[in-house]
């Protein structure tokens, strides 16, 4: 799935911004993990232009749909709160991402190695 930036809202001034450090208006992404929480929001997990390009959270309502194709890496799994998580089934574990952005060697190879696979593909697609 692949999305195009449409807007850029800072969640911490809570205003529209027209660049940032993270995104950039008109630019497609790859989605490697959408969670769709019940009655609130749907966030996008994607690697954007910050420096160290490791994946970070985003609000939908920042993006439009660019290519409907979804990842055949993605699960569907319904985590206690009622949110809905789409992403491959060993990123699903409970820790994951915490080991990941502690820099867990183990946890870094299992994000890497799905991440590739899911870049791979949406490219797949477009040819």
């Amino acid at each position: 799935m692949k999305v195009k930036c449409i807007n850029i809202y800072n969640e911490n001034t809570k205003q529209f911004e027209q660049s940032s450090y993270w995104l950039t208006i008109g630019k497609e992404y790859v989605v490697l993990e959408m969670k769709i929480y019940p009655g609130k929001n749907i966030l996008y997990r994607l690697i954007g232009d910050n420096i160290n390009k490791s994946p970070g959270m985003y609000n939908a309502a920042q993006f439009e749909v660019a290519s409907e194709k979804i990842s055949s890496r993605w699960k569907i799994s319904q985590l206690k709160s009622g949110s809905l998580s789409l992403s491959p089934e060993s990123w699903q574990r409970i820790g994951f991402w915490e080991e990941c952005y502690d820099l867990d060697p183990q946890a870094l190879e299992v994000y890497k190695c799905e991440a590739q696979i899911i870049l791979e593909e949406e490219n797949s697609f477009n040819n």
